[in-house]
């Protein structure tokens, strides 16, 4: 059984790590949810959550003394930013040449803007940003 103070450490890891993603460019919590569904029904027991979080927490706890430093805690949110940035680059590189174009690099925010400008007059206003994580 996980004490209440681990989970509520694992749990704000989690927040960090998933805010530190969103930094990076992620943000979608659909893969944290995607993880932690380890039977792939599309549904989160507290079972399968609590497993998630003693997870994440073992990750980060490097020294396995049953507590998280503060240097831990940057490494483990380093390592997590640089999956995350190794993720997305990979998918900007769209020919796969390792290093990106300026149309690569640029495709990303034209399809934002496309996707933010609903009304489609070339300008994203406040009425159309995403009130609540991304849109």
């Amino acid at each position: 059984m996980i004490s209440k103070k681990t989970l509520i450490v694992a749990t704000s890891i989690a927040f960090l790590t998933a805010g530190a993603a969103f930094a990076a460019g992620g943000g979608k919590w659909s893969n944290h949810l995607k993880d932690a569904d380890t039977n792939g029904d599309g549904q989160i027991t507290q079972e399968e959550l609590q497993n998630s979080q003693a997870t994440h927490f073992s990750q980060a706890d490097s020294n396995s003394d049953g507590q998280i430093s503060l240097s831990e805690m940057e490494q483990a949110i380093t390592k997590h930013i640089a999956e995350r940035t190794k993720s997305q680059f990979e998918k900007m590189d769209t020919d796969n040449s390792g290093n990106l174009t300026a149309e690569e690099f640029n495709a990303r925010m034209n399809k934002m803007m496309e996707h933010l400008d609903r009304n489609g007059d070339g300008i994203i206003n406040a009425d159309e940003i995403p009130k609540h994580g991304r849109g």
